[in-house]
């Protein structure tokens, strides 16, 4: 299952966005069935998305796979493995490029 977190409120810090992307994915870790986060971040002015894709990296080897909105798509390699290890899920957002958010692969 992908868990779907929508950290993307208007008024929002980054600062605030990110203590709740932690706090959403170290719960989603914790349970069953969830195999990813998509974090919904948004476009905006780009402070957001900024912000947890800049997290990501700085988290390198605790996740299997980060992935952008613009990446998850047919021809990503970790992007096919993960969504074969949810096989019958169907997500609007695979193949659609949508740079507002972004994949955490547990």
């Amino acid at each position: 299952m992908i868990l779907k977190v929508d950290i993307a409120h208007q008024g929002q810090s980054s600062e605030q966005a990110l203590i709740q992307l932690e706090t959403e994915i170290s719960k989603a870790k914790v349970t069953a069935g969830v195999v990813a986060v998509k974090v919904v971040h948004g476009l905006g002015s780009g402070t957001i998305a900024k912000t947890v894709r800049d997290w990501a990296k700085e988290q390198e080897g605790r996740f299997t796979a980060v992935i952008s909105g613009e990446d998850y798509n047919a021809f990503n390699k970790e992007a096919v493995a993960m969504r074969s290890k949810i096989q019958g899920h169907k997500d609007k957002d695979f193949n659609n490029r949508n740079a507002g958010i972004t994949i955490f692969w547990l």
